[in-house]
């Protein structure tokens, strides 16, 4: 009888070690399942992106190709919506004019005063600012000249000075002496690198035309001035991806001579 109640537990102990690790392999095959769903599900989201992104690009070189051929079916840069179908993938693109904007790197200082004027800066603020822009633009006449100018930095606070060339991006303007971040962040929609000459009054938004207007009154910038043929163009892929592609070309002619240079490109919040 000992023998049997023995038999008996050693079988009923066996029989848990068997329930645990059924238990055990069901859990594994959920959790491998479960992983396996993920991956799967990780692997749809990336094509989708991948899909998106190229179709995104692709909208970029289709809107290129609208802008410049001539006829009745080019693409005006008027900021009218324009949806296509890329790859399967439908995308709304945009194309806006940049001349109506303002170059720091060639902007005169009453231009330059009249826009951080019309921003909200007092007027003795904005013409310093101004006049600091230039300076930094602009190579130093002299080394007595770049001395003083870099004391003036150093006595602000700021570690380094004027760089004597072109801006290369519209953050630098962060390291002029007199700007403030919120005086940058309220410039920075009226602002561009990539046209010449002063902003088109028939292409400004209210904040440039009153620069505009304020150096015409200065007897600086004529009222009727064209900029350059550059745009941004953002194409936007339909569905979940919450960001869209822009890029700035500059344009020149159209149909046989066309021509074109993409001055940059990157990614952009999708707008509501």
């Amino acid at each position: 009888m000992a023998v049997d109640g023995k038999a008996r537990r050693e079988r009923g102990f066996a029989l848990l070690v068997v329930l645990w690790s059924v238990i055990f392999l069901a859990f594994l095959m959920t959790q491998i399942l479960a992983a396996s769903r993920s991956a799967t599900d990780l692997a749809a989201a990336l094509r989708a992106a991948g899909a998106a992104r190229a179709a995104e690009d692709g909208g970029i070189d289709h809107a290129i190709f609208y802008s410049l051929i001539n006829g009745a079916r080019r693409w005006q840069p008027d900021g009218a919506v324009h949806t296509v179908v890329i790859g399967g993938v439908p995308v709304s693109i945009r194309v806006s004019p940049l001349d109506g904007m303002v170059n720091p790197n060639s902007a005169s200082v009453a231009l330059l005063t009249g826009l951080l004027h019309a921003l909200g800066a007092p007027d003795a603020q904005a013409a310093e600012i101004a006049q600091n822009i230039a300076a930094w633009r602009t190579p130093a006449s002299s080394d007595a000249a770049e001395t003083a100018l870099l004391t003036s930095y150093k006595r602000a606070g700021l570690d380094s000075g004027p760089a004597g060339k072109p801006f290369t991006a519209i953050s630098q303007l962060s390291a002029v002496l007199g700007m403030t971040p919120a005086l940058l962040a309220a410039l920075a929609p009226h602002v561009s690198l990539f046209q010449s000459g002063d902003p088109d009054p028939k292409a400004a938004d209210p904040i440039v035309l009153a620069a505009v207007q304020y150096a015409v009154a200065a007897g600086d910038v004529e009222s009727d001035a064209e900029g350059a043929p550059a745009v941004t163009i953002t194409a936007c892929a339909a569905g979940a991806a919450a960001t869209c592609r822009r890029a700035v070309v500059s344009m020149t002619g159209a149909g046989a001579q066309a021509n074109y240079r993409v001055e940059e490109i990157g990614d952009v919040a999708q707008g509501p």
